[in-house]
């Protein structure tokens, strides 16, 4: 695309996106309000800046936000269970932030309440979205694509006439989709905008004929098939191809960078699993899925492979019973350990498991069935049974 026609302005676009919320009634003495949270009552010291909101608890139209701005000043009572009777700390923050990636100004915001009586305030933000590498276009044909390089005008190539087109498509896209409609709309295009008219494209126009619109190009004066002579935008020298050229409809689609760019080192992780939370709006991992894993083995990259799965997943150690080969408690700091499926107090080892497996052999377990993991060859014997091996273990 050419870099010189996006800063003049083509396909900038202006995106709007909405905040919501609702103040919900519980009971008598749980009501949230709308207002600007006093850092010395809240239970928890607030991360987030609440230095744009309004003594409403509210955000000004026309404030410029960014991620980590609360734009939605809430806050809930704390029940007095749940903290000391004498603490000052009496309220909980629930306020609404703008999201990480986020940025624009503030254009709106509605305070009204919804269907069931509750209060509601919504707030709109707007953002100037300018196009850029990745960002994604389509003519009315299905013939989408994403910017793949953008060139200032005095780079791109450039007619006789000195006409420099704002986007470069790769013909290799037409002929499998064969959207044929995208051709001959950039013929028909370039006969309109010759002749000042109207391309008529409905299919019912019996004299509108691929052949009729290319004798009408040739009228023009232009080759009548819609091929160019060019020239080189580095060096200025003829350009041996003739190259289709004319005006085609494009249109700017919703999937933009901006919105999709995601990226993560360390970071929260699920509660059950203990491995990294997935997706773009928690600030999840990257998956590592197994068609990844295979191309690691592939390359016998083994060290890489148990870093991106066990390392930076879910690494956990535990100890097991060197006799019987279940799970072992230890307490390290008194270097006390037992086994409650026998009586060993003496021989275990220390095993590096991902959480997961621990996971799953303890779900195992309350399905009455026992995982072992044997860690002392020496003590295994196929033909003694599990007390005997504890036993000999001794």
């Amino acid at each position: 695309m050419n870099q010189s026609s996006i800063d003049r302005g083509l396909f900038r676009s202006t995106y709007y996106k909405a905040h919501k919320d609702t103040l919900k009634r519980e009971g008598a003495g749980t009501e949230e309000m709308f207002e600007k949270p006093d850092k010395n009552e809240m239970d928890r010291a607030p991360l987030f800046n609440f230095d744009k909101l309004e003594a409403d608890g509210f955000i000004a139209p026309g404030t410029t936000v960014a991620e980590s701005d609360i734009i939605i000043g809430k806050t809930a009572p704390v029940p007095q269970t749940d903290s000391a009777p004498d603490s000052h700390q009496t309220k909980r923050d629930c306020s609404i932030k703008v999201k990480k990636t986020e940025r624009g100004v503030v254009d709106q915001v509605l305070i009204s309440t919804n269907e069931r009586g509750e209060n509601m305030v919504q707030v709109r933000v707007r953002s100037c979205r300018v196009p850029q590498v990745g960002d994604k276009f389509a003519s009315r044909h299905g013939q989408k694509g994403t910017i793949g390089m953008t060139y200032r005008q005095e780079d791109m190539p450039f007619t006789v006439e000195g006409i420099v087109p704002d986007l470069i498509m790769n013909p290799h896209a037409v002929p499998s989709r064969m959207t044929i409609g995208h051709l001959i709309e950039t013929v028909l295009g370039k006969v309109g905008s010759l002749e000042g008219r109207e391309g008529d494209a409905t299919p019912f126009q019996e004299e509108i004929t691929v052949d009729t619109i290319c004798e009408r190009l040739e009228k023009g004066g232009y080759q009548k098939r819609g091929y160019e002579r060019m020239f080189q935008g580095h060096t200025g020298k003829w350009m041996h191809a003739l190259i289709y050229l004319g005006p085609v409809y494009y249109q700017r689609l919703k999937h933009m960078v901006d919105d999709k760019i995601h990226s993560r080192a360390r970071g929260k992780v699920q509660g059950l699993t203990r491995q990294p939370l997935e997706g773009r709006g928690r600030d999840g991992g990257l998956r590592f899925g197994e068609m990844e894993r295979d191309c690691m083995i592939s390359h016998g990259a083994a060290g890489f492979l148990k870093d991106r799965l066990f390392t930076n997943s879910d690494k956990y150690r535990i100890h097991v019973c060197d006799a019987c080969g279940m799970i072992a408690i230890a307490d390290l700091t008194k270097k006390d350990f037992a086994c409650k499926a026998c009586t060993n107090r003496i021989e275990f080892s220390q095993v590096l498991v991902p959480y997961a497996c621990k996971l799953l052999f303890q779900e195992l377990m309350s399905m009455a069935i026992a995982p072992r993991m044997l860690t002392n060859t020496d003590v295994w014997d196929e033909s003694a049974g599990w007390e005997e091996k504890a036993r000999r273990s001794h």
